[in-house]
């Protein structure tokens, strides 16, 4: 019986039954991408990792903050009428692709921009339902629909189109309105008096989400310039692998967030301290395990890669895989910034990563390497991820990092 009980208290720190759809889902896309690869070729798969991640910056930019403004306004009581929805998910960003798709075309004239605009238009368009259906209480739904949607459509419309890349991407942003009218059809919002759906705030919501979408994609849209095709095709299925190990901190957030945000309104310092320390224990617990194994997988590299890309395939990858390490031990500080009053901080140590990283890598140019580009990431990252946790330090009082599960620590109250 007590070992049952044991058994149950682990299995509750660790989130694991979150972490177990999570996983799911991250597994598809991971399969999805990994079968793209091999069925393109390096040279072509790289092209597609540039693109696809282009479009995803693109689409986070012509959001406007549309996601998080529509999961607030489905979860603080105010609500959203479905036109607002509408306006919010489809018009606005619409609008904003229109007047953005000529500058875009002149400034980089060499991308198939219409195609990706139609891309990111469409995983724009599953984000903003995904956060309908989350305030709806459908949370599986939720996570099914804004992470695994726009992967499964991507796969999907490049077996219809086997081989030609931009018609696959086409295709994608096809069946993605396809999959968003499945959606809106399961939508069924409550009724009473909605509120305006477009907040004061809206502007440091989207910059907050421009940021964090900058830093997920800075090295692959830069890497994808100045690095030769099947290199970079490379180094877009390392980065891939590389991200599992960060896999736990999108579930940490998930798990941790309401104890964070009802510990900070409730002055709970102690609280806020328990409630960051417990989302750094689901983070390390799991995002250990993949760390060490992906550093022992390393042995495994020559029967996956030729030996003249074998040092750059284990170099670049154990740089990665220690960036994902770094965001493991540091995964409350940007749950805690943004949920108490401090996303100015969260939002400054993205663009100090962002900022720092394209300062390197535009200093070497055509010079960047694989490797290079890898270390640049690496150290960008942590330099931002440090600086936010010191700076939660010295205006909260609390500890955001893992250190304190080894520490043991509470932190007390500042009044200064």
């Amino acid at each position: 019986m007590r070992s049952r009980q044991k058994i149950a208290r682990l299995a509750k720190a660790a989130a694991a039954g979150t972490m177990v759809v999570r996983a799911g889902i991250v597994g598809v896309n991971f399969a999805v991408m990994m079968g793209l690869a091999y069925a393109l070729g390096l040279d072509a798969f790289g092209r597609l990792a540039l693109w696809w991640s282009i479009a995803l910056v693109a689409g986070t930019a012509f959001s406007l903050g549309g996601p998080l403004i529509l999961l607030r306004g489905m979860t603080d009581g105010s609500g959203i009428h479905f036109a607002g929805i509408l306006r919010v998910a489809v018009i606005y960003p619409a609008m904003l692709a229109a007047l953005g798709y000529g500058p875009l075309q002149v400034m980089w004239p060499a991308l198939p921009w219409l195609t990706l605009v139609a891309v990111a238009l469409g995983v724009n368009l599953l984000s903003c339902l995904a956060s309908v259906l989350r305030g709806l209480g459908n949370v599986q739904g939720s996570m099914i629909l804004r992470d695994a949607g726009p992967h499964l459509a991507l796969g999907a419309a490049l077996l219809l189109r086997p081989g030609d890349v931009l018609a696959g991407f086409a295709t994608a942003a096809l069946l993605m309105a396809l999959a968003a009218g499945l959606a809106m059809l399961r939508i069924t919002l409550p009724q009473g008096d909605a509120q305006r759906a477009w907040p004061r705030d809206a502007g440091p919501l989207w910059g907050a989400s421009m940021l964090g979408v900058g830093v997920a994609q800075a090295d692959l849209i830069v890497g994808g310039l100045f690095l030769p095709p099947e290199v970079f095709g490379l180094y877009a299925i390392l980065r891939r692998v590389a991200n599992l190990i960060a896999l736990p901190v999108t579930v940490a957030t998930w798990v941790s967030a309401a104890p964070i945000s009802a510990a900070f309104g409730a002055g709970d310092v102690q609280g806020l301290q328990r409630a960051s320390a417990g989302g750094s224990r689901i983070a390390v617990l799991s995002g250990g395990v993949i760390f060490t194994a992906t550093i022992m997988a390393l042995a495994l590299a020559p029967l996956v890669v030729t030996p003249a890309q074998l040092h750059i395939a284990q170099g670049v990858l154990a740089l990665l895989a220690l960036g994902g390490f770094v965001q493991v031990w540091f995964a409350s500080g940007f749950t805690v910034a943004t949920l108490c009053g401090f996303a100015r901080y969260a939002a400054l140590a993205r663009l100090a990563m962002v900022g720092l990283y394209l300062a390197a890598a535009f200093a070497l140019g055509p010079a960047l390497t694989a490797f290079a580009n890898a270390a640049i990431y690496l150290g960008a990252t942590s330099i931002g991820s440090v600086a936010l946790w010191w700076a939660l330090r010295r205006a909260v009082g609390v500890d955001t990092s893992a250190a304190v599960l080894l520490q043991g620590r509470v932190a007390r109250w500042r009044t200064s």
